[in-house]
């Protein structure tokens, strides 16, 4: 019955999950937060807290979590997390053929432990690294960046291709008026880093060939932290006298939890799947709250304690001394509403859930590559050539978790700058060509209108006089959404382009 109510669990919060995702789009309607996942990450709240020096009240969702752990245990990584879930699904593709000393091997599960202290100790140094491990911050980003835009192309090829069965047409489109109402956006997202972004989904999930839920036994951070505050859980593994030592507890134990005598498991591995509970034929194994022998040490040594630490600081050492290209500091354009960048570095854990819900609406959000450094990596920046900073849209703000992207009313989003448009008169029509063009003026959505005219009789190539428009950009009033950039009619570079130049970075509440 245990088993039953667990998939249950894990089936209901992956769905939850996916609902959440889709639910962060424009114009945002969700009753719960779609952030509520990411906020609910004891090891994102403690990274971030502990790199920006400040008290996350937003991520209380958290600190329940860890209050449920002592409780209850690591009932999160066994009910709730939903890229457990998508492992557990995952391990039942690999056929393993090992023997059982192979399966009960514990020699990686330190590893879990070691990174824990490696994330949290950088962090000491202001270094942000938890966005490598995070389960939560990693499959949100998976989702963003590699399954929705394959599942938005692949729907809308199927739909594209039912438009052209006369007798289905008026069907699909009637399918398609309720996909865009729904789950899809107004144009197919692409992101930069996919690629990468899928080998290191599936190698967490091919990993399941070596050993059932390999990631959460050895690797996963998160895992490790549950780990510590549920070693002295009240609802504890109780075995009776009617166990017959049949050790097949020990065999289906996914986490490899239960020791060698079959009445003990350890703590700070036992995620209270209930498997052994299922499969225990006398019916010895239960699950009861009271002071049952478990084993509370971790396997994790003084040694390793200090390796881990010294490989943090060779890790903060390296990448806090790399020279960064001075050419690409202009191309660091944050969110509107974005901290200072040194903060925003510190408190961003490159989930991409705004890079997720800009997709619905102008676009410009991608995740960066060596723009800002390796410290930068995925981290959020407007690339205008994609998209633009949509005028009438706040909602990057709205679903940061962390505040690394403070929450904006439109009307101080609308007056926020977060670059300055400059026009390359060797590219721009008008300048180059002695040619008008006004597409740029015409979208730019500042009221007062950001790009001007100045208009001047000049000599064409051709040798004709003409009296010609020429751009330039008023830039107290530019807000460097991009959108002159992104609609610029110029094939390859355009002839408008925007930097972070006079970039407003705030880190007051809003």
């Amino acid at each position: 019955m245990m088993r039953w109510f667990r998939r249950f669990s894990q089936l209901f919060f992956l769905s939850l999950f996916v609902l959440l995702f889709l639910q962060a789009r424009y114009p945002l309607q969700s009753v719960l937060p779609v952030d509520l996942f990411l906020r609910a990450s004891p090891l994102a709240a403690f990274g971030v807290m502990i790199a920006a020096r400040t008290l996350l009240v937003s991520m209380w969702i958290a600190g329940i979590v860890l209050l449920v752990t002592v409780v209850f245990g690591r009932v999160f990584c066994g009910w709730v997390c939903p890229l457990g879930t998508i492992i557990d699904a995952s391990d039942r593709l690999w056929r393993r053929t090992r023997s059982g000393k192979t399966s009960r091997s514990v020699r990686f599960r330190w590893w879990k432990f070691a990174l824990l202290a490696l994330v949290l100790f950088t962090a000491l140094f202001s270094l942000q690294l938890l966005w490598l491990f995070d389960p939560i911050a990693l499959l949100t980003r998976v989702f963003t960046i590699f399954l929705y835009p394959s599942f938005v192309f692949l729907l809308s090829t199927v739909l594209d291709a039912g438009l052209n069965i006369d007798w289905a047409a008026d069907s699909v489109y009637t399918l398609y008026d309720i996909a865009y109402s729904t789950v899809l956006p107004l144009k197919q997202p692409a992101f930069y880093g996919n690629v990468i972004v899928l080998l290191s989904f599936v190698a967490i999930l091919a990993l399941g060939a070596v050993s059932r839920r390999f990631w959460c036994r050895n690797l996963c951070p998160l895992g490790a932290l549950l780990g510590i505050f549920s070693r002295y859980r009240l609802l504890r593994r109780t075995v009776s006298s009617e166990c017959t030592a049949c050790s097949i507890c020990q065999r289906r134990c996914r986490m490899n939890a239960i020791e060698d005598d079959f009445t003990v498991n350890n703590a700070a591995e036992c995620i209270q799947c209930g498997e052994c509970e299922t499969v225990c034929k006398p019916g010895a194994v239960s699950y009861r709250f009271g002071t049952t022998p478990q084993v509370n040490q971790i396997d994790f040594s003084r040694r390793r304690f200090l390796q881990a630490g010294a490989a943090g600081i060779f890790s903060v050492a390296a990448l806090k001394t790399t020279v960064l290209n001075r050419n690409d500091e202009g191309a660091v354009i944050r969110p509107p509403g974005s901290v200072p960048e040194s903060e925003f570095l510190d408190r961003c854990i490159r989930c991409n859930e705004c890079v997720r819900i800009c997709a619905s609406t102008g676009g410009c959000l991608q995740p960066a590559g060596w723009q800002s450094g390796w410290e930068g990596v995925l981290s959020p920046l407007s690339i205008p050539r994609i998209g633009y900073c949509e005028y009438n849209c706040n909602l990057c703000g709205q679903v940061c978790p962390t505040a690394a992207i403070r929450e904006l009313t439109l009307e101080k989003k609308q007056n926020n700058k977060i670059g300055t448009a400059y026009f390359d008169h060797n590219r721009c029509i008008p300048w180059y060509s002695h040619e008008d063009c006004l597409v740029c003026e015409e979208h730019c959505p500042v009221p007062e209108k950001a790009i001007k005219f100045d208009e001047r009789e000049v000599v064409a190539h051709s040798g004709e006089k003409r009296i010609i428009k020429f751009p330039y950009v008023n830039e107290s009033l530019c807000i460097g959404c991009g959108i002159c950039e992104n609609k610029c009619p110029v094939v390859g570079k355009p002839g408008v382009f925007v930097t972070a130049a006079h970039a407003e970075r705030r880190n007051e509440a809003i």
